[in-house]
C-alpha cells in the first residue's frame, strides 16, 4: 500500500523528469516506475506522502512551498468522486484523474497558483494530439 496525495495523481500524469532537485527527480522516477509496473493499491491521503518525502519543501511533515497543496488535494478528490483514505488501484485512480481533472480548462482551475502549471498544460496538450 502506497500513501499518495490526490493531487500527486495529477503531477505523476504530467511528470517529465523535472523537479526541485536531483534527489526529488530520482525518487519521483522510482515511484512512477513502481506505480506503472505493479499497479499497487494507493491510499489517498491529504498529508505528506512518498513523493513529499524527498521534496526540499517538506519541512516537519508539511509543505512549505507556498503552494496550496491541500486545496489541490481537495479539488482532485471532489472532481474524481473519491475521498480521503480511500484505497484504490493506481491505474484506476490514474484513469479517473485523466478523465475528470487533466483537461486544459479544469486543470487551470485546480492548479491556479502551481509553479508547474505551464509544464502540465504542455503535457496535457501533447496527449490531446
Amino acid at each position: 500500500m502506497i500513501e499518495l496525495r490526490p493531487h500527486h495523481g495529477m503531477c505523476i500524469g504530467q511528470f517529465a523528469g523535472y523537479g526541485y532537485d536531483r534527489e526529488f527527480v530520482e525518487n519521483m522516477k522510482h515511484i512512477v516506475h513502481g506505480l506503472e509496473t505493479n499497479n499497487p493499491y494507493v491510499r489517498l491521503v491529504c498529508h505528506t506522502d512518498v513523493i513529499c518525502g524527498r521534496c526540499p519543501h517538506n519541512i516537519d511533515h508539511g509543505c512549505h512551498s507556498g503552494q496550496e497543496v491541500l486545496k489541490y488535494d481537495m479539488a482532485c478528490l471532489h472532481l474524481t468522486g473519491f475521498w480521503e483514505n480511500q484505497e484504490i488501484r493506481w491505474l484506476d485512480f490514474k484513469d479517473k484523474v485523466r478523465e475528470m481533472v487533466l483537461k486544459e480548462d479544469t486543470i487551470k482551475e485546480v492548479c491556479t497558483d502551481c509553479s508547474w502549471l505551464e509544464i502540465c498544460l504542455q503535457a496535457v496538450a501533447r496527449t490531446r494530439r
